[in-house]
C-alpha cells in the first residue's frame, strides 16, 4: 500500500500544486520546490498514473494558472545484482513503480511562484 506524504513536510514553492493534484486525484508520491540545494532544478511533482492522467493533470494546473513547463512520461531501469558484495551487475529490470509521470514548473519572473500573474 503506497502511502501519501503529509502536507506539513512538503516544500513551500511546490505544496500548492501538490495539494492541488491530490484534490483532483492524483497519487503523488515525490515532490521538490527545484533550485539550489534541492532534488531538482525546477519545482517537480511526479505522480502515479496513465498517459491520459499526465495530459490532465498538465491541463488543470495550467488552467489552474500554474506556470508548467514539462510533463513528461518517465521509464526507468535499474540494474540486477547477483551478489551484492561483488556489486556484477548480470542485467537490467524496469523499476516496479514504473512508468510514472512528472510535471516540471517554472518560476515566474513577476510572481516569484510557479503562478503566472492575471492579466
Amino acid at each position: 500500500m503506497k502511502t501519501a506524504i503529509s502536507d506539513e513536510i512538503l516544500d513551500e514553492g511546490i505544496k500548492d500544486a501538490v495539494i492541488f493534484l491530490r484534490k483532483h486525484g492524483f497519487e503523488t508520491f515525490a515532490s521538490c520546490q527545484g533550485g539550489e540545494g534541492h532534488c531538482y532544478p525546477e519545482p517537480t511533482v511526479r505522480f502515479f498514473g496513465s498517459e491520459f492522467d499526465l495530459i490532465r493533470a498538465y491541463e488543470l494546473c495550467h488552467i489552474q494558472g500554474m506556470n508548467v513547463f514539462n510533463a513528461k512520461r518517465v521509464y526507468r531501469k535499474v540494474p540486477i545484482y547477483s551478489d551484492v558484495t561483488d556489486g556484477n551487475v548480470i542485467g537490467e529490470s524496469w523499476e516496479s513503480h514504473c512508468p510514472f509521470n512528472e510535471l516540471e514548473f517554472l518560476i515566474h519572473p513577476d510572481t516569484k511562484t510557479i503562478y503566472i500573474p492575471d492579466d
